[in-house]
């Protein structure tokens, strides 16, 4: 990705240096904190900039005044030229010290705007941006239903701005225009080019009590959810969720609005239902969005409350994948929940096949049967023979990962003591989890006392 996340005193977290990857695994502990920088992960990438910039209305320090002028440099020449493509380097030291400073203004508010409490403590937020210089930003200008809109992009997406009829005629853009620039410059960089996608809940969190919510969402009260959030930021209220589950449940809930999914997830489809549910799971359209579960060669559907805990534990992700015209990212609590030894290397295919398909994973996982499979899609790629086992095993080159696609951090918690946050080498056979397999010595070596 293009920046790198680094905290201090974070819940239990002494401190931590994350970069994901296409596929990027937490492992370790209970209780250590993969969950804390997993909804860390989310909420950069879903509430953005918004919190981090909402409310500042003037530029407060030097950069932010530099940054405003370059902003204001690009507009003229768009607006001579109709287009104009820069390097984001090129104001690569304001972009980081401004990022900096909001960051630093701002974590505390956004660290409750995430978790519905105050009570969650970090001591230092910073987002580093990373690889600046093969940032490209392009500034176009373009008339839409009469309307002079400059659009600023990168890789090709992003978000247009409408320029009043006065900043036109004097050809000097307002600096409250020049501002809402500079956010959307910010979230195309932090997003990745996604921009404005990112408003459509693009980057999904799936909580590890997914099935407990998917058989009660029916009883939730979406309007009361949305009131409690709305609420002032000062105020207290009784707020019963974190953000990442309120979102799940939002997400849940609007996926018969939004029809038919990606044509890129449909052989994933097929593997999630052909290959572990057994069935088909569907949803209605009806006021309540009821899920339905239709086992393999029958025809009438079966309420979730009837099935088995696989079921309804992959239900979520088959909804998504087949209703979310977007899937960005993912944020994926202990997958293997409910699944037997044999599904959970399944469950690690489709997390390969996924991360291949331009999905963003981040993964919470006590499996050593998940990260085994993917230690061997990894080696398996690096073979001179690897279409020969491909064909042998039923695997393809969807099912394959580079060892850059893939970074492991492992979080280690003694007793009475702060988190430790490492993140692990890949060696030639993949990734080697010391709490894995100090576990299972431990187990086999009193198995070698008892059967003596």
């Amino acid at each position: 990705m293009g920046w790198k996340l680094k905290v201090s005193e974070y819940g239990k977290i002494e401190s931590a240096e994350i970069e994901t990857a296409p596929l990027t695994l937490f492992v370790g502990d209970n209780n250590s904190g993969k969950s804390y920088l997993v909804s860390l992960l989310w909420g950069i990438r879903h509430l953005g900039l918004e919190l981090l910039f909402v409310g500042e209305n003037e530029c407060t320090t030097e950069a932010e005044d530099r940054l405003l002028h370059w902003v204001k440099e690009q507009v003229r020449k768009v607006m001579e030229s109709g287009k104009n493509t820069v390097q984001a380097s090129e104001i690569g030291n304001e972009l980081q010290t401004v990022l900096k400073e909001r960051v630093d203004r701002n974590k505390d508010r956004f660290m409750k705007a995430i978790f519905n409490s105050a009570d969650v403590g970090i001591e230092k937020l910073e987002i580093d941006l990373t690889e600046l210089e093969k940032a490209l930003l392009s500034f176009e200008v373009e008339m839409v239903g009469g309307r002079t809109v400059i659009f600023t992009r990168m890789a090709g997406r992003g978000v247009g701005l409408i320029l009043a009829e006065s900043e036109q005629i004097s050809g000097e853009p307002k600096d409250s225009f020049c501002r809402r620039m500079i956010m959307e410059i910010f979230d195309l960089l932090i997003n990745e080019g996604d921009g404005i996608y990112r408003k459509a809940n693009n980057s999904i969190y799936l909580p590890a009590a997914r099935t407990g919510f998917m058989l009660t969402k029916d009883i939730i009260n979406k309007a009361g959810r949305e009131a409690a959030f709305n609420m002032g930021m000062d105020e207290e209220a009784f707020i019963p969720f974190v953000r990442p589950i309120n979102q799940f449940l939002d997400v849940i809930n609007d996926l018969a609005l939004d029809g038919k999914g990606s044509a890129d997830f449909a052989e994933v489809i097929r593997y999630l239902e052909g290959g572990m549910a057994d069935g088909a799971v569907e949803m209605n359209a009806l006021p309540n969005r009821e899920v339905r579960y239709v086992p393999k060669g029958k025809t009438a559907g079966m309420p979730l409350r009837t099935v088995s805990a696989v079921v309804t534990e992959l239900s979520p992700l088959i909804l998504i994948l087949k209703h979310k015209k977007r899937v960005d990212f993912l944020f994926y609590e202990e997958p293997e929940m409910c699944l037997h030894p044999q599904l959970q290397q399944k469950m690690a295919r489709v997390l390969c096949q996924l991360a291949n398909a331009g999905v963003q994973m981040n993964v919470t996982t006590h499996s050593d049967i998940i990260l085994q499979h993917i230690n061997n899609m990894i080696r398996l790629s690096g073979r001179e023979d690897r279409e020969e086992i491909c064909r042998q095993l039923g695997y393809s080159a969807a099912d394959l990962l580079h060892p850059d696609q893939v970074k492991v951090y492992q979080l280690t918690a003694e007793a009475g003591a702060k988190t430790k946050v490492e993140e692990l080498s890949c060696g030639e056979n993949g990734f080697a989890v010391p709490t894995f397999n100090d576990a299972l010595d431990r187990i086999m070596d009193e198995a070698y006392v008892i059967q003596e």
